[in-house]
């Protein structure tokens, strides 16, 4: 649908002259972007609504889109699996934080989060999406950027637990759903490995 729609509105403006040839599959990419972007904040958003989280949703999609920025993790194959990953996700910080609230927000619950957060990052960031490799140079960048910026995200969300708890559940929840995207690709491979393994000793 996604795809669809951004290649309706390039060949409509390639149509109109506004566009040539050559830029026809830049702009189709470019406006598939914008559209999937649009849309899952669309979905994070409806989804505070409903759950009468709407700041809560705001902090969780702008934590999580700048976050998975530098440190890459699990890309669905489609648009529809990105999105409803992207909505399990929202769901399950909003939702969590409301549980969480309680039990007066627990602090181990913080430092079980932004601890695995942390661990995960040092061990695997960043996360190469296989249909948009990284440079040797851009690796290396978005791993210190990753580093530092999980050291800051740590270090803020267990200072700021004892005077804006809401914030610091969902923050921390949210770098917990981070770290689970960065280790699914690394369980994967483990996986395919073990399979490539089995099949050359069987053969």
């Amino acid at each position: 649908m996604i795809s669809y729609l951004s290649k309706s509105i390039a060949l409509f403006l390639h149509k109109n002259n506004i566009i040539n040839n050559e830029r026809l599959p830049v702009c189709e990419y470019g406006f598939e972007l914008i559209i999937a972007t649009i849309l899952g904040f669309a979905l994070v958003l409806l989804s505070g609504v409903i759950l009468g989280e709407v700041a809560s949703s705001i902090i969780f999609y702008v934590l999580f889109v700048c976050v998975r920025m530098f440190t890459g993790g699990y890309h669905a194959k489609t648009h529809f699996k990105c999105k409803a990953t992207l909505l399990v996700c929202c769901l399950f910080v909003l939702v969590g934080s409301k549980l969480s609230a309680e039990y007066e927000h627990p602090f181990w619950l913080i430092i079980s989060c932004v601890l695995l957060y942390l661990i995960t990052v040092l061990l695997y960031a960043p996360i190469e999406h296989i249909n948009a490799p990284l440079t040797d140079d851009l690796k290396k960048r978005n791993r210190k950027i990753s580093i530092i910026m999980a050291m800051a995200l740590t270090a803020v969300n267990i200072c700021s637990y004892w005077y804006l708890k809401k914030f610091t559940v969902v923050s921390s929840l949210t770098l917990f759903v981070v770290a689970l995207l960065i280790i699914c690709p690394k369980l994967q491979e483990r996986r395919k490995k073990i399979h490539e393994k089995n099949d050359g000793e069987a053969s």
